[in-house]
């Protein structure tokens, strides 16, 4: 009977102890919730109101700008100093313009970076710069800067298998209006020949009168009336059946002498330039510049611009003519002979 009675006793004793232990657990839980609360409410509560106060500063700031903007007088500006703003405004057009930029992620952007040449990154961020937005302020302006843009900027004019495809002769390869293209004073034609273009299955057989897209060619640069300087580069795209030195021929042929009596449209610009490249690597061709000191006659010029030689006229067989685009310079040529014959 002592050893029960001692028992419940102690079981009491234990009872009261493990109740304290978890009343204490529970009132130190109780506190840390209730502090971690009032905690967070007022953090949120904090940059609700912070929140509040940036988002009202921004919209007085934007009714104050709003409020205080001022249209600056641009066209009551002298036209000599509207001239200066156009001309530092004026970017090369081309037709058909160039495809727009696609949008890069950071990663291309900066691999691009890092292995494109700070020169390529210029002429690249050029290219695809555009002053457009300025033909959509008023007439005025549009009218005024159009205007330098015919007298100032080079015209760069592209034929090539992706805007050409063979149609009517009423439909024009360049969408440029009547308006201005008479205006225009600077062009530069550039002609990406294919094989297909040339309309003949065998370009050896072929006459360079009878190249119809030359010919569509011609009668629309006649319609430049006040161009005084046209350049032409002849690119050939290679084709494993023919050499291309026969899109160079016959490029040549049928351009050198528009403008002039010897042409069928001998009205509009006259040639100035030619230049011949490849689609791909090539060794540098000499190319054609008509010399004012003779008369105006073509004449060809090695890549460091010494006189190779006078043009054979429009009598000039392919023969001649791939002479004449490789012939060694007088001027360039003895360097690397008398180089030889020290090594001999």
């Amino acid at each position: 009977m002592d050893k029960i009675v001692r028992v419940e006793r102690a079981w009491g004793v234990n009872d009261a102890a493990i109740r304290s232990d978890l009343q204490s657990a529970w009132t130190h839980d109780l506190l840390f919730g209730l502090a971690t609360s009032i905690f967070t409410s007022t953090v949120i509560l904090l940059l609700d109101t912070l929140f509040g106060l940036l988002n009202r500063t921004l919209q007085r700031l934007q009714k104050m700008q709003i409020n205080n903007a001022k249209k600056f007088p641009f066209e009551s500006l002298p036209q000599e100093l509207r001239d200066m703003v156009y001309k530092n405004l004026i970017e090369d057009p081309s037709y058909p313009p160039p495809a727009a930029r696609q949008s890069a992620s950071s990663l291309d952007r900066m691999l691009t970076g890092l292995w494109r040449s700070s020169t390529n990154s210029q002429k690249a961020t050029r290219a695809f710069g555009s002053s457009n937005w300025i033909f959509l302020a008023n007439k005025q302006i549009h009218t005024e800067y159009m205007d330098m843009l015919c007298k100032q900027g080079t015209f760069n004019l592209t034929v090539s298998s992706e805007n050409y495809q063979p149609s009517t002769p009423n439909d024009k390869i360049w969408s440029i209006a009547p308006s201005t293209i008479k205006q225009i004073r600077k062009a530069s034609l550039q002609l990406t020949t294919t094989s297909a273009m040339l309309g003949c299955a065998d370009p050896r057989t072929m006459a360079s009168s009878s190249w119809a897209l030359a010919a569509r060619l011609r009668s629309e640069l006649s319609a430049l009336e006040s161009c005084t300087h046209l350049t032409l580069n002849a690119t050939a795209i290679g084709d494993p059946l023919w050499n291309p030195l026969w899109i160079w021929y016959h490029s040549s042929q049928s351009f050198k002498h528009i403008g002039t009596i010897s042409s069928d449209c001998p009205n509009g610009p006259v040639l100035d330039k030619i230049t011949f490249s490849l689609d791909t690597w090539s060794p540098g061709e000499n190319y054609l510049q008509r010399d004012e000191a003779n008369k105006g006659d073509w004449t060809w010029y090695c890549m460091k611009g010494h006189d190779v030689g006078v043009d054979g006229g429009p009598e000039q067989t392919v023969r001649e003519f791939c002479g004449m685009l490789y012939r060694e310079c007088r001027m360039c040529r003895p360097v690397e002979e008398g180089e030889g014959e020290e090594e001999h």
